[in-house]
């Protein structure tokens, strides 16, 4: 009887061994694949390198790196997780960012590794823009503008806000320091700034000296003043403008917060409300500037005009307007109908180009024909 239990002690002794052995056996787990795109990434701009070949950059420090037009994503380690509003490369191996806290940062070898620069500052750097790889200007809250001549060794820093006289700066106050969001250069000496309460700023010498340029604005605006509006701020009641984009030293434009697009045709002298059509092909709306519309429409975050004649704007529930033959921004039907903040659209020439946002990507290499979403796991 003993030995008879002896024996079944033992088997049980066995059997709880081997049971203990496979508690603690490591299995191993093959890694999760990795996301490059989510639904809870915020992209805020795309700079093209190439028909096929881009950087995107948006919160928590991502930059994303694709060669292939998207179908595959290289995440770019820069070494913060402060959000990047900006990027822009000058060359094959030269380039710049901007973004959350003062940041600013330089790559020399083409976006592979990234060193944080010295900006003087931490205040939010919304845009930038680069005309060669040594000039550069970059501007951000408070009306800040930085500039560069040797490549973001130092910055030069100013505010960029009109200067009031003695008897108003009291009254002034409100009016004081607007944001400035988009900036573009056509070459080192001759650029434009745009950013809140309907301020643009334009430049002919490197920025030595800046000029306001959205006086001729004023009469078009038929927004009656407010009971609590002074009337001797009237410019300051534009609508904010977030981008800018200008095709040659003459041909720009700019988009903003009321969901207008204005243009101009000689260098900024004189600027004019676009008009929209609400479909390819339709003539322009007949919607006066200022006055109150049902329905709003949406605010605009960023414009692009390339090649001769192409010009495409995006917003905040994925709209998506074009630039027609009369003029007229329409709505563009072949971009997928997307309810999400679309925050940039770049293209690199007539055919291949770009739209990023909230957690969207897309691409197109028909000149914007038809739109493939990039989730770089295809």
């Amino acid at each position: 009887m003993l030995r008879r239990l002896g024996w079944r002690n033992c088997v049980v002794a066995m059997i709880a061994a081997l049971m203990l052995s496979a508690c603690h056996r490591e299995v191993p787990v093959p890694p999760l694949p990795e996301r490059p795109v989510t639904f809870a990434d915020k992209f805020f701009d795309v700079w093209p390198t190439g028909p096929e070949s881009a950087f995107i950059v948006g919160a928590r420090g991502k930059v994303l790196h694709t060669v292939d037009g998207g179908h595959h994503f290289k995440i770019v380690n820069i070494g913060t997780d402060l959000a990047v509003f900006g990027i822009q490369m000058t060359d094959a191996q030269n380039g710049f960012l901007c973004g959350q806290d003062g940041l600013v940062m330089r790559t020399r070898d083409g976006g592979m590794t990234w060193e944080r620069l010295n900006s003087r500052t931490h205040l939010f750097i919304f845009g930038l823009s680069f005309p060669d790889r040594l000039h550069g200007f970059l501007v951000g809250d408070r009306s800040l503008v930085l500039s560069t001549t040797n490549g973001g060794e130092t910055f030069f820093k100013r505010q960029l806000e009109r200067l009031f006289p003695p008897a108003l700066q009291d009254y002034a106050l409100p009016y004081q320091e607007p944001v400035l969001y988009g900036a573009s250069f056509v070459d080192d000496n001759r650029g434009w700034v745009v950013g809140e309460m309907g301020r643009i700023w334009a430049t002919t010498n490197g920025g030595a000296s800046w000029q306001e340029q959205q006086d001729s604005l004023l009469p078009q605006w038929k927004r009656a003043l407010g009971p609590n509006d002074d009337p001797r701020f009237a410019d300051f009641l534009l609508p904010t403008f977030f981008g800018v984009s200008f095709r040659d030293a003459e041909h720009g434009a700019a988009c903003g917060l009321e969901g207008w697009v204005v243009q101009t045709s000689d260098g900024g002298k004189t600027w004019t409300f676009a008009h929209q059509a609400a479909k390819p092909g339709d003539p322009p709306d007949n919607m006066v500037p200022g006055a109150d519309q049902i329905p709003a429409r949406d605010p605009l975050f960023s414009i692009d005009l390339f090649g001769k004649n192409g010009g495409i704007t995006t917003g905040l529930t994925g709209t998506v307007l074009r630039l027609q033959d009369n003029g007229a921004w329409a709505r563009d039907p072949s971009v997928p109908g997307l309810p999400v903040p679309l925050s940039q659209v770049r293209f690199f020439d007539n055919q291949h180009g770009w739209i990023v946002g909230y957690g969207t990507i897309l691409y197109t290499s028909d000149g914007g024909k038809t739109w493939r979403m990039c989730t770089g796991r295809n």
